[in-house]
């Protein structure tokens, strides 16, 4: 961290604090204002103190700084629970600035090193530092309901932040107030199931006909069900339920194959592609591949992005009709246009080996890049390996790690084991073996084969972790019995020669040579 800037922020926020006291911490709006205007120079800091005290981490420091002042807390422990709720924001270096600047301006003593101690290697390989979940949070503050219902997603599905229901809650709410009817759904849903707030059936009913106002199938039904069962001290209401089944054409028996039915007859697109999807997957109905096509393609001519999608998955793979990659491509590049985020990627991967299209890197690189952006962890994967390879794109293999993290944290494993490759080895990003080891432990335990393997040479070369051939050992089977032949190789070298926590074992060595197939003496 730059000393100086620490210093000169430092000095703006005692600057803050003794003009107009320090509950002024627990005002960010007020709290920014004043700031830019005691620091000009630091404005384009502003940005890291409007984050890091909107979500309140002032208040912390207001409730526990006669505490740290009398001695009876340790400042490491308060600025320690300030950093992990702003690291799922800012930066580390940016969370540092703003937890040290608040800590300094109040008299508290810190050391650099204390304060970087409060989060572990774990962590760090995890926290959605990237400018990714900064600039959503800004693009919410500002106003931008998608970045407001994405931010609430990620906190939902922990995607690239800890899991917190509570502050999906606040994001869903805040873009739920300003009309977004994506947000007004799962509010609802979270009000229904007691996710991240208290079960309450009459909220759920409010935010369910919010949504339902805006067309929503899934909410006209999920509205209808709040009055017909009611629950949680909201009273059943046929006919109130009766009135919202007459209002939005939506019956008691949709959820029925034979309710569906009636509703795909009708024309209904939704409708449309449940009941393809049921017949494709053999789901309440007869498993009719050919029935399947039928109705994704009532579903996709009536615009439906999600039936434009799985069509063009049957025609690629030829579930249901003849295999036509042309027809394939045609479909997944209609469900792109239509925000169908699955559809970008599969798009890309055609552009990238020329199925069903001419090859296009750079096309590929952009279809990939705009889905990543979007959220899409395969996509965020596929767009890092060309950044790495430089394909479509100029090589980069910064880039390419921050788009490997940004899969990881969505538990892909192919994310995850590519950012433990580049953590190992130092590329685009600093060396560092036990975060790389940490990669690969969550890949493997996806059963990602090259993970499965890459682990078992950090227990047999200590890298990241204290030798150990059993666990070596261990790893090159999962992986050997994934098909890696390299995999085969080194377990059969496990039990030949041994090593720490393993004894040779000759026997076993032969084994696993004639198991695969290998000449045991080369080994």
């Amino acid at each position: 961290m730059d000393n100086k800037l620490l210093a000169e922020t430092t000095d703006a926020v005692k600057q803050v604090i003794d003009r107009f006291g320090i509950d002024i911490l627990a005002d960010h709006k007020r709290f920014c204002s004043a700031f830019s205007d005691f620091a000009p120079r630091l404005g384009k800091e502003n940005k890291a103190f409007f984050v890091a005290l909107s979500e309140n981490v002032g208040t912390i420091f207001i409730k526990e700084n006669s505490a740290v002042t009398d001695g009876s807390k340790t400042p490491e422990a308060i600025v320690g629970r300030a950093m992990s709720d702003i690291t799922e924001y800012l930066n580390d270096e940016k969370a540092e600035l703003v937890v040290r600047s608040i800590a300094g301006a109040l008299g508290w003593q810190m050391t650099v090193s204390q304060t970087q101690q409060t989060a572990q290697p774990a962590q760090q390989a995890y926290m959605a530092s990237s400018s990714l979940i900064e600039d959503l949070f800004r693009r919410a503050q500002n106003g931008d309901n998608d970045a407001g219902f994405n931010l609430g997603e990620r906190f939902f599905y922990g995607r690239g932040i800890k899991q917190d229901y509570a502050k999906a809650v606040k994001w869903y709410t805040v873009a739920a107030d300003r009309g977004d009817c994506s947000s007004q759904k799962k509010l609802a849903d979270c009000y229904y199931l007691g996710q991240g707030a208290e079960r309450n059936i009459a909220k759920a009913a409010y935010r369910y006909e919010q949504a339902a106002e805006q067309g929503d199938y899934d909410s006209q039904k999920a509205l209808i069900r709040c009055y017909l069962t009611g629950g949680s001290g909201f009273p059943p209401d046929n006919a109130r339920a009766e009135y919202y089944s007459r209002r939005y054409g939506v019956y008691a028996d949709d959820d029925t194959p034979e309710g569906i039915m009636k509703l795909a007859q009708l024309g209904d697109p939704n409708a449309q592609f449940r009941l393809g999807c049921m017949h494709l997957n053999g789901t309440g109905v007869e498993h009719d591949p050919p029935k399947a096509i039928y109705w994704l393609k009532q579903a996709a001519d009536n615009g439906h992005a999600a039936a434009l999608f799985d069509l063009g998955c049957c025609y690629y793979s030829g579930n249901g009709v003849t295999k036509d990659r042309v027809t394939a491509v045609m479909m997944f590049r209609k469900a792109a246009e239509k925000g169908d985020l699955d559809a970008l990627n599969n798009l890309g991967s055609c552009l990238l080996s020329g199925e069903g299209t001419q090859r296009d890197p750079r096309a590929a690189a952009d279809s990939f890049r705009k889905a990543a952006e979007l959220g899409h962890a395969k996509a965020q994967y596929n767009y890092g390996e060309c950044c790495y390879n430089g394909t479509g794109v100029p090589k980069n293999t910064a880039e390419a790690y921050r788009w490997y993290r940004e899969a990881a944290s969505q538990d892909d494993p192919n994310g995850q084991y590519s950012c433990g490759w580049c953590l190992e080895r130092g590329e685009g990003t600093a060396k560092d073996p036990i975060a790389a080891k940490e990669m690969y432990e969550l890949a493997a335990a996806q059963r990602h084969t090259a993970a499965q393997k890459a682990l078992g040479c950090c227990y047999a070369n200590g890298t990241g972790t204290a030798k150990n051939f059993a666990n070596a050992a261990d790893c090159f089977q999962k992986a050997a019995a994934g098909g890696d032949k390299e995999a085969a190789e080194l377990l059969a070298a496990c039990y030949k020669y041994g090593g720490e926590y393993l004894a040779p074992n000759d026997a076993r060595a032969h084994y696993y040579a004639d198991q695969y197939g290998l000449d045991y003496d080369e080994i």
